[in-house]
């Protein structure tokens, strides 16, 4: 694929008005489409986010939280996600809205794709254009009989590819393939608490498209084992994780590295997302991180919706078809 056949570059100022005019559009049928999609959950239910359990948890969150639960998206649920970098409305000339797809293949494979892109929002100083920096793509295989009943299994990958010519510090300017195993169980004795054990392999390869490292990320290949803790309660969802990080098993030198990384995530109630449906979450961590490159300490937020497109499209079946005594002729 040409990297540059996917990047645009910053429109005329005579078309900035339009161009923001499409923007809001996009971003009312986003909310549209949310409100279409979802279902209300029967009284006193509530619709779990995870397929195979029994009460709500969260997914894997990038940026807020990192590991790969154990168990799939229900057998054909197909989950589409959106998450605007609000933040950097404030830090930088665009702003970043990853798009994801989440697929429950059956009862225990599931695949996932998400494409961040990106826009200038005219806000500030700056032109950074707009279009395409990473694609990943990833699947995971939810193990029904191992380690059963104590222990729920997962096996799986993700991966990421630079595209476009993005801004050097969307993209580290390298190919990653990250094939992973995770264990986790309810912790007896405390209903919603539950622990992780993720571990992963980096696999990294140079690509075309110019990029940067970040502080404290390492640039070979990398072994992370992550022990980690969800506790759900109601709404609100609170994560640990703690990851550990070596090149020396499976890269070149000897790097290591040390993040700690707790935070609260939580489903928002309708009435502050004006009575929408679907999902909209809203989370906050603190990151500390200790490597080579100096002990670095930080904090992040996340806003994330989610649209059960499986529900959407049922809709549309149901509305397009005709009364039985029509198709009868009476």
């Amino acid at each position: 694929m040409n990297g540059s056949s996917l990047h645009c570059m910053r429109p005329p100022t005579r078309f900035a008005f339009f161009r923001k005019t499409a923007l809001c559009l996009v971003a009312g049928l986003l909310l549209a489409a949310t409100g279409a999609a979802q279902d209300d959950p029967p009284a006193g239910e509530a619709a779990p986010a995870n397929g195979n359990g029994s009460q709500p948890t969260i997914s894997r969150i990038p940026g807020l939280f990192e590991i790969d639960l154990p168990k799939t998206e229900r057998r054909g649920n197909i989950q589409f996600t959106f998450q605007p970098h609000f933040r950097d409305l404030i830090d930088n000339s665009y702003l970043r809205i990853p798009l994801g797809f989440r697929w429950g293949v059956n009862d225990h494979f599931e695949l996932n794709s998400d494409l961040d892109t990106y826009f200038d929002h005219g806000l500030g100083r700056g032109a950074s254009g707009y279009g395409l920096s990473q694609l990943h793509f990833g699947a995971k295989y939810a193990w029904h009989e191992w380690l059963k009943p104590s222990w729920d299994t997962s096996v799986g990958f993700n991966s990421s590819i630079p595209v476009s010519r993005p801004p050097v510090e969307l993209t580290d300017g390298h190919n990653h393939f990250t094939p992973f195993i995770v264990l986790g169980r309810q912790v007896d004795g405390v209903k919603g608490l539950s622990g992780f054990l993720h571990t992963s392999v980096d696999f990294i390869s140079k690509s075309s498209t110019p990029g940067e490292f970040g502080r404290n990320q390492p640039h070979s290949n990398s072994l992370t084992v992550t022990p980690g803790l969800l506790y759900d309660r109601k709404s609100f969802h609170y994560t640990l994780e703690v990851d550990c990080t070596t090149t020396s098993l499976v890269g070149q030198g000897n790097k290591n590295f040390f993040t700690i990384r707790p935070g609260v995530i939580w489903d928002l109630p309708r009435k502050l997302v004006f009575n929408a449906r679907g999902r909209w979450l809203v989370g906050f961590n603190v990151t500390a991180t200790f490597g080579p490159d100096g002990n670095t300490f930080g904090t992040g937020g996340r806003f994330r919706g989610e649209v059960n497109l499986t529900r959407l499209f049922r809709h549309d079946r149901q509305d397009n078809t005709p009364p039985a005594d029509a198709t009868s002729g009476r």
